[in-house]
């Protein structure tokens, strides 16, 4: 990602009938390092503002899902 571009992280559902939802608006978004990018939440709106690199977390229920964003 680019230092001040924008990302649009999503989150989707598997249920136990092999049917998925998107789950984007229902997640708590959150970046671990703020000072490289902030995230909306709800929504999942991904801001750089400056280089390195952050875990975005996504969680709900309990069930929480992580990435890597590096910005250059």
């Amino acid at each position: 990602m680019l230092f001040r571009s924008q990302q649009q992280y999503t989150a989707t559902a598997s249920y136990s009938d092999g049917s998925f939802g998107d789950i984007t608006a229902s997640v708590t978004w959150t970046s671990s390092n703020t000072a490289v990018a902030t995230i909306t939440s709800p929504g999942g709106l991904a801001t750089a503002v400056a280089t390195g690199s952050t875990t975005i977390t996504a969680a709900l229920s309990g069930v929480i899902g992580t990435t890597q964003l590096t910005v250059q």
